[in-house]
């Protein structure tokens, strides 16, 4: 019973094809007949005339012709030579997988090493940039003359960017008040012929509170920015661990999964060859087998 329908013919398709099959009974020649022959060809698999298929197919059969004699003189060398001729080339079939599979997974390093990367970079240079002007103001502070220079008050702001961190924005009214308190202080020193140094007086006194109450602050703010710098740096380092890259390399497209199952198959193929090759060489190979190993492949 066959699974396909057949089409249905009308009686008037069917008497026009009467007709028509008596205008043309296609290739007369032999020549011609070969041709129509070949141009239906699929696989050949059952032809009756090899010499032709082959040609068709574009093989030699003179290749075909020598292997055919090399099994009728001796079918044990013959047919041990085609096996070790097909273990070859499953041999180099699994090496070429292998070449396959490993630039497969350099590209899926690759691609998925920069993507996070980039994920990880602008976040680290945010840190990093905030933490570097918090550095920088401390430094001021710790300075023996932590008197600011005109224009430093202002590149310390402007430093944190048009939107700094609302935690960040909390030490300016601070950093003014001491830039204000340590100006007044240094013009007061100048007075007396003693530049830079904290007078007993309040302009000293005032000075010192706001250094302190800037310092106060300032060592509250650094130290979140501090801890996250160093979890971001941390997963950083993490992006190109062994751990990291061997996730990455775990097959995930289509092309790898091929790649894997066409190595399965090769891996298959070649103990069946070898084991075939083993009863050959042992002597021990039936007609049975070779009936089951002709029709697996």
């Amino acid at each position: 019973m066959s699974l396909t329908p057949k089409r249905r013919t009308t009686g008037k398709k069917l008497a026009a094809n009467r007709v028509n099959g008596r205008k043309s009974r296609g290739a007369a020649t032999p020549a011609g007949k070969a041709r129509a022959a070949r141009a239906n060809l699929r696989h050949g698999f059952y032809s009756e005339a090899p010499q032709e298929v082959l040609v068709a197919l574009g093989e030699d059969p003179a290749d075909y012709r020598r292997m055919m004699a090399s099994l009728e003189n001796n079918l044990a060398e013959g047919l041990e030579s085609q096996l070790v001729r097909r273990i070859g080339r499953v041999l180099w079939r699994m090496q070429r997988a292998e070449r396959m599979q490993d630039g497969l997974a350099v590209k899926r390093v690759q691609r998925g090493l920069q993507m996070e990367e980039r994920l990880a970079a602008p976040r680290m240079l945010h840190i990093n940039g905030i933490y570097e002007g918090l550095c920088a103001l401390g430094r001021m502070l710790n300075r023996e003359d932590s008197t600011p220079a005109p224009g430093e008050i202002d590149a310390l702001v402007n430093h944190f960017g048009a939107t700094p961190p609302d935690d960040v924005r909390r030490l300016f009214p601070l950093l003014r008040s001491f830039g204000e308190a340590a100006s007044k202080a240094s013009g007061l020193a100048n007075d007396n012929g003693d530049a830079g140094a904290i007078l007993p007086g309040t302009g000293g006194q005032e000075r010192e509170a706001a250094r302190q109450k800037l310092d106060a602050a300032l060592d509250e703010v650094m130290f979140p920015y501090r801890r996250a710098l160093d979890a971001v740096m941390e997963e950083c380092e993490k992006v190109r661990s062994p751990e990291n890259i061997a996730a990455l390399m775990a097959p995930r497209d289509e092309n790898a999964l091929l790649m894997q199952r066409m190595e399965d198959s090769n891996l298959r193929q070649l103990w069946r060859l070898t084991n075939m090759l083993a009863k050959v060489r042992n002597g021990a190979l039936t007609q049975k087998d070779v009936k089951n190993e002709d029709c697996s492949q």
